[in-house]
């Protein structure tokens, strides 16, 4: 089970920014351990990720715990509420298809009334030999600006003779939560013919052999979605797989449910220290994306549409939880604004520079490298000028190490708050001082090194020479236009005089 679900509707206007929470948000937390069967408290969350408790969440005087928030839009802000399926500890064979009750959380009182049971989609009646299963993932659900509630379901076929499990289908449920909010799901069968989304599939399906064949007594089989996230912008449901690194979509999720999976480049990831669960994910109502991390309760920014990390890491204080947020409109500072980062090679050194546009209570910039994109050390510390109209900033990193190198900027501010710039790749080599950039690239790159060369090459994914050019006469970087090119990957190759090779991957987008 989760460590720690988060789904918030937030009012958040910026750029690539520094923030905080924001204000008038609430969250269901029940602490770990999950087979202790802790209540879900119901916790005011500050601008700055502290916790002030409202109540214990209670049906009358029993004790619930809630997961898999979403939250109606109703006109009368008075009367918005949050609702949340009850999660039963513990899991067990018994009780695994057992509905479970939506209820409608009081955001002052922490008072749950219940709405009714869940009823996970219809299946074929069980025969002597096969039992036909379907289960209401109470661990998946989010709201919509329309006071819709899209919940998760699954169905699958169990050979009793054989032992295995087959015609694994997932399904998106939608219930009305206005003006009168039902516990009726209308489901729909997703598609998941597209590649990655099959795989996605089959991780589950053997999950739900490993639990079945358990006897129950195995992890609860989740299938790597954890949580999912209405995006207004688009209309479609996305989700974030953290132990995969990969990012789900569900397009036309309220009448013909079809998902896409993308999988996400290790530079691109976001920056846990090793792979985890994405125990939520939340949205603002300029359509960017936040994950959390169920281990520490880190979240994190992410594109819409691709799941990669835009730099954006904010300050959490959730820990080791279980349980759901909602969030309403609020108000976000904005403490830093980030124009620009660059790193450049020099001469046995790697040249940061960076510009904000505005600044205030900050603390310092740290400049972080990494050799594989997840590890990062810290190279240099400059302390913030706080100057309201911005600054320019440079540093120096002294000691860089040969090969592909990653660069950040991991921006702090006075309350512990930390934002991260997008990260910067080059190829350092002390002989040669070989480098491209920018990468990702947009409209052209630049060669560093290339006055050494004959011949430069940039290939496309299938190894075919999409731009050729001569060496410079002259020690100066060579410009090469990418603007055209199909977004991708692509390979960058030459070779300097003494024949060394030299070769980078280059994102075009």
């Amino acid at each position: 089970m989760k460590k720690l679900l988060l789904t918030v509707a937030l009012a958040f206007i910026g750029r690539e920014l520094l923030a905080q929470l924001p204000t008038n948000s609430f969250a269901v937390i029940s602490p770990c351990p999950a087979s202790a069967g802790n209540p879900s408290i119901l916790k005011k969350i500050n601008t700055d990720g502290t916790l002030t408790t409202v109540g214990t969440i209670k049906d009358g005087a029993t004790s619930l715990i809630i997961n898999a928030l979403g939250y109606d839009n109703n006109p009368d802000a008075s009367q918005r509420a949050a609702y949340g399926m009850q999660v039963v500890q513990p899991i067990t064979i018994n009780n695994f298809q057992t509905p479970p009750n939506l209820y409608k959380i009081n955001l002052t009182t922490a008072q749950a009334t219940k709405i009714g049971a869940i009823a996970p989609p219809p299946v074929p009646r069980s025969t002597f030999t096969t039992i036909y299963l379907s289960q209401t993932l109470n661990f998946v659900g989010d709201g919509s600006p329309s006071s819709t509630y899209y919940v998760g379901a699954a169905t699958f076929r169990y050979g009793v003779f054989t032992g295995l499990i087959d015609m694994v289908k997932l399904y998106v449920g939608t219930v009305p939560l206005l003006p009168v909010p039902s516990a009726q799901a209308t489901w729909r069968v997703l598609d998941i013919s597209e590649p990655n989304t099959a795989a996605v599939v089959e991780n589950f399906r053997l999950q739900v052999q490993a639990f079945i064949s358990s006897g129950g007594s195995g992890p609860t089989p989740e299938g790597g979605i954890q949580d999912w996230v209405y995006d207004p912008f688009s209309g479609n449901l996305v989700s974030y797989l953290g132990q995969e690194f990969k990012y789900l979509t569900i397009k036309n999720p309220g009448t013909a449910p079809v998902a896409t999976t993308i999988i996400i480049p290790p530079a691109n990831r976001i920056p846990t220290p090793t792979a985890q669960d994405i125990g939520s994910m939340f949205t603002d109502k300029v359509g960017n994306i936040y994950v959390v991390t169920a281990n520490s309760g880190s979240i994190y920014r992410v594109d819409r549409t691709t799941g990669y990390y835009t730099g954006l890491e904010y300050n959490g204080k959730f820990g080791c939880s279980r349980g759901d947020a909602v969030s309403f409109a609020g108000a976000l500072p904005l403490p830093v604004e980030l124009i620009s980062f660059s790193a450049r090679p020099g001469t046995g050194q790697v040249e940061l520079q960076w510009e904000t546009a505005s600044e205030e209570n900050m603390r310092q910039f740290t400049v972080q490298r990494s050799q594989d994109g997840l590890g990062w050390t810290a190279v240099a510390t400059v302390p913030a000028t706080n100057n309201p109209h911005g600054a320019r900033y440079q540093a120096r990193d002294t000691a860089p190490p040969t090969g592909q190198l990653f660069y950040r900027l991991a921006m702090e501010d006075l309350d512990g708050t930390r934002a991260y710039s997008p990260v910067e790749t080059l190829t350092y080599q002390p002989q040669t001082a070989w480098a491209a950039y920018p990468n990702p690239a947009h409209d052209f790159l630049v060669v560093e090194g290339a006055g050494r060369a004959r011949e430069v090459l940039l290939l496309n994914g299938l190894g075919q020479v999409v731009r050729r050019l001569a060496g410079p006469a002259q020690h100066t970087p060579l410009r090469v236009a990418t603007a055209g090119l199909p977004a991708g990957l692509y390979y960058l190759t030459t070779k300097d005089e003494a024949g060394r090779p030299f070769s980078q991957k280059i994102e075009v987008r």
